[in-house]
């Protein structure tokens, strides 16, 4: 059952310093989060227990088996009427881009991209179908153990078993907007979209120019610029460098990549260029970075 809440509190928001997450606790009387914001996305398994969760403006009960899938523009509490155990996955966009083979799989970011645009529109469970709630309860069992206990490969075996995770996700999610009233997308929200798209296209140099752009968003090649500039006061190429600096930030303090295969990775002619391009957004050599 739905219902329509108001608060009357200020959310707060979380973070993460890395770009994945799992963990599982137990709430017997309190979820002992306040209502917040957080700026990761979260999918949320009930375990078991029941209750209530707050879901931006509305209000659904909840019941063991149901999942919850949050993005960074959403903000939800638990209430817990029967003790409950949650197992959570937070991750980040930067799992997206760092991933050579989320990047070149464009199955389910396809259908994750209304979500990844706006806030939840379906407060309820995104499960559809028992089956499907049975293979996404038991991958993020594979993952949570595997994150507990790491071996060999373990990260890549971690994000192959997430993968999978996100594309039998994206079925339920592609199924749950299907009953979703139309929604007028605003401008932030159109700024947010175009720059969610750069973000998660950035490696792929044909997908990030402006005609492709235009076409994404139904804009005028000429028009996409100018867009981008009055709302975010930076140009669209500027975007772009900084967002490949922020994950070459990342790649040189958590990858095993050297400077040149970073370089090549996001673009740069050479380990030279990508040098000089850092030192500007930094203010230090990749390779001093790299060894803190």
């Amino acid at each position: 059952m739905v219902y329509l809440y108001k608060s009357i509190t200020m959310s707060k928001r979380f973070y993460i310093t890395r770009d994945f997450d799992v963990f599982e606790f137990e709430a017997v009387h309190e979820w002992g989060y306040p209502r917040h914001k957080h700026h990761f996305f979260e999918l949320t398994f009930v375990i078991k227990g029941s209750g209530q969760h707050l879901l931006n403006e509305s209000m659904v009960d909840y019941k063991q088996g149901d999942l919850f899938f949050l993005t960074p523009k959403d903000e939800h509490e638990f209430i817990v009427a029967e003790p409950s155990t949650f197992g959570i996955i937070k991750f980040t966009e930067q799992l997206f881009i760092e991933k050579a083979s989320f990047a070149t799989s464009t199955y389910w970011r396809k259908h994750l991209e209304s979500v990844i645009f706006h806030s939840n529109i379906i407060a309820k469970s995104i499960i559809c179908n028992e089956q499907d709630r049975k293979q996404l309860f038991g991958l993020y069992a594979l993952i949570r153990d595997e994150f507990q206990m790491p071996q060999t490969y373990g990260r890549n075996v971690m994000t192959a078993l997430f993968e999978a995770l996100l594309i039998v996700l994206s079925r339920n999610l592609k199924a749950t907007l299907k009953e979703a009233p139309p929604e007028r997308m605003t401008d932030k929200d159109k700024v947010d979209a175009i720059l969610t798209y750069v973000r998660q296209n950035v490696l792929k140099r044909e997908l990030i120019n402006t005609k492709a752009i235009a076409s994404a968003f139904q804009m005028s090649p000429n028009y996409v610029g100018i867009y981008i500039k009055k709302h975010l006061g930076i140009s669209l190429q500027q975007y772009i460098m900084e967002t490949k600096m922020k994950m070459a930030e990342s790649l040189l303090k958590q990858s095993n990549l050297n400077i040149n295969e970073i370089a090549f990775k996001l673009g740069f002619v050479d380990a030279a260029h990508f040098s000089k391009a850092f030192q500007k957004y930094a203010g230090m050599n990749p390779s001093a970075l790299k060894q803190l």
